[in-house]
């Protein structure tokens, strides 16, 4: 078996044979593990749950992996497999035939992918991380990544580029050295955020609102029209902004705390080059309040965290502003969960747009 499938036929001469560990989630297969499990405990050691259940679990994949008991547990399935791993050591620079490839496949969505990670065997370090698509969006997700990972060559705070297979849609980077941040917003994450503005460049809220309104035209959504059409109005907003590189997935698990203390993120598969202020912070507060089943009063309490009112003065984004860019996220975000099939967030994104309209009123920022 070749990963991924070959272009051309290949040699059965460089193929090896190796048990192949499955661990699944939510009935599906999430991890694969080639080879002896206790090779791979870098890998999944790396990967910290933030729900209390969960995290027990994986400790005890983790501490069974270590041990070589993997196959023990119940759900692990285990078989043997001939993997060639021609086209990673053809591809890769500095590709060792004692590196371990450790496979995490992704979660249903439009832009679905594989992970593989690579450590050495011998010495147990992370060497390498490689993206696979599933979906013809997954390809130009990861290609959106390299062009951005390509932009901010050199930055500390993201992976490096190794290669990059445009023609397939697969690139390799490095792996970004941290440990796991906490959920809560810090001073380094707000630091981060701020790296990400673009000296000099504006931009305004009502420039979107015609590619907002195609989208939710084109979308076959079960959600109140009158009201997005409500929504929709709040985006004529055409005061200058300043601009932004936008992450667009700013969650604490593609976040790491770096050895220099500041923050480092990974994942920048939906990121936007010239996008606007604020949609980061956004995505880091409602995102978990939604996953976390928090109480849905993200709106209000947004305004009155000191560090968010920082980043508002700094940038000097006044209420009205503010208003229109949680506006221009939440019908942003609606449609695209929408279309990935996840419906969970799509109707809490309904849900909080039609809390923003009751308001229909703006914001005090403190200073």
């Amino acid at each position: 078996m070749a990963f991924p499938a070959p272009d051309r036929g290949f040699s059965a001469a460089a193929e090896m044979e190796l048990p192949v560990h499955m661990i699944p989630q939510t009935g599906e297969p999430r991890w694969v593990v080639l080879g002896d499990s206790r090779n791979a405990t870098t890998v999944l050691r790396s990967w910290r749950p933030f729900e209390i259940g969960t995290r027990l679990r994986w400790a005890a994949i983790v501490s069974a992996s270590s041990l070589g008991l993997l196959s023990r547990l119940p759900r692990v399935i285990t078989a043997r497999a001939s993997i060639d791993a021609s086209y990673w050591r053809d591809s890769l620079p500095g590709f060792q035939d004692d590196w371990v490839p450790v496979l995490y496949i992704g979660y249903p969505s439009h832009t679905r992918k594989i992970a593989v990670f690579f450590v050495g065997r011998e010495e147990p370090r992370f060497k390498a991380v490689a993206k696979v698509p599933l979906l013809p969006l997954s390809r130009q997700a990861i290609l959106n990544e390299a062009a951005i990972l390509d932009v901010l060559a050199g930055a500390d705070f993201v992976p490096a580029t190794l290669f990059l297979d445009r023609e397939r849609g697969i690139a390799a980077q490095s792996w970004l050295q941290g440990e796991p941040v906490s959920r809560k917003l810090t001073p380094e994450h707000l630091e981060f955020l701020c790296r990400l503005a673009l000296p000099g460049a504006a931009c305004t809220v009502s420039s979107q609102r015609a590619s907002i309104a195609c989208e939710l035209d084109q979308a076959d959504l079960p959600f109140d029209r009158s009201e997005l059409a409500r929504a929709q109005d709040h985006l004529d907003y055409d005061e200058p902004l300043p601009g932004f590189i936008e992450h667009r997935d700013f969650a604490p698990w593609n976040l790491k705390r770096l050895p220099n203390c500041r923050t480092g993120a990974i994942d920048w598969e939906w990121a936007a080059m010239r996008g606007l202020p604020c949609q980061d912070l956004f995505r880091y507060f409602y995102l978990q309040d939604a996953l976390f089943f928090g109480p849905g009063d993200v709106w209000e309490v947004l305004p009155r965290n000191p560090l968010v009112r920082s980043y508002l003065r700094k940038f000097s984004i006044g209420p009205a502003a503010l208003f229109a860019l949680v506006m221009y996220y939440q019908l942003r975000v609606l449609v695209i969960d929408w279309q990935s099939g996840n419906q969970f967030l799509a109707e809490y994104a309904f849900r909080q747009i039609k809390s923003l309209l009751k308001s229909e009123r703006t914001v005090t920022v403190r200073a």
